[in-house]
């Protein structure tokens, strides 16, 4: 921080963050757009995509009931930029005043200001405040923790993105490969426990567009889910 009169309380949270115990966090991400030729470009085998549209109140009902959040990523750099700030205030709030007052501070020469300084800091870190420094740069970090896996750059603002976030579940962890790494992820029972959560399904740019939709519906007709709508996609995209 460049205000030295807080000095000791930005270093004593820089330390606290990097020192931070991470969140064990998996997600299962959605989007707000359910036909957007982006999504079906990026994240879809060419010529045959699947969009399922979830019911929102039965994801919020799901989630309340395990104890996961369900929140809209952060894609304004000036919103994440508040929504931090706005934590750091509330840690500044409870973290241990210093002794001399800012202007009582400012009236010091360098010499004094740095011998306040240190005084202030074997306070904080080891002396009579340790605990109450401890316990404001606790929450900061778990604010931190708990904010992170919603923060995006804006170059994906388009997908309006939103998150079942998963902090240290105790669900078994499963691994699946990707072509540099082994990635682990926890099964979600959403459809088991509410089997009307699934409200329609969106068959991307396909070559085969109504053949395959006349085998989704097969397949949820077997599954005892004949009130799924199946809709094609409107955009007139073709990548085969």
């Amino acid at each position: 921080m460049e205000d030295d009169y807080l000095a000791v309380f930005g270093w004593v949270v820089r330390d606290s963050l990097e020192k931070m115990q991470k969140h064990d966090v998996f997600v299962c991400s959605f989007s707000e757009k359910p036909d957007l030729l982006s999504q079906w470009r990026g994240y879809c085998p060419q010529g045959s995509g699947i969009c399922i549209g979830f019911d929102e109140d039965k994801i919020r009902q799901f989630c309340d009931k395990y104890g996961f959040k369900l929140e809209k990523c952060i894609y304004d750099i000036k919103a994440q930029e508040t929504k931090i700030l706005s934590y750091l205030n509330e840690c500044l709030e409870k973290f241990p005043k210093p002794e001399l007052t800012r202007a009582e501070y400012d009236a010091l020469d360098t010499s004094g200001r740095c011998e306040h300084e240190l005084r202030y800091r074997v306070l904080v870190e080891t002396g009579t405040n340790k605990e109450l420094a401890y316990g404001a740069t606790s929450v900061f970090c778990e604010n931190i923790n708990d904010i992170a896996f919603l923060m995006k750059d804006y170059g994906f603002h388009e997908e309006s993105e939103w998150r079942i976030i998963c902090s240290n579940p105790s669900n078994k962890k499963e691994f699946r490969h990707s072509n540099s790494h082994i990635i682990p992820y926890i099964t979600l029972p959403l459809i088991e426990e509410f089997k009307d959560s699934i409200k329609e399904i969106i068959i991307g740019p396909n070559p085969e567009k109504h053949r395959c939709k006349k085998s989704i519906e097969h397949l949820v007709e077997s599954n005892g889910l004949e009130s799924i709508e199946i809709k094609l996609s409107k955009i007139p995209f073709n990548s085969w």
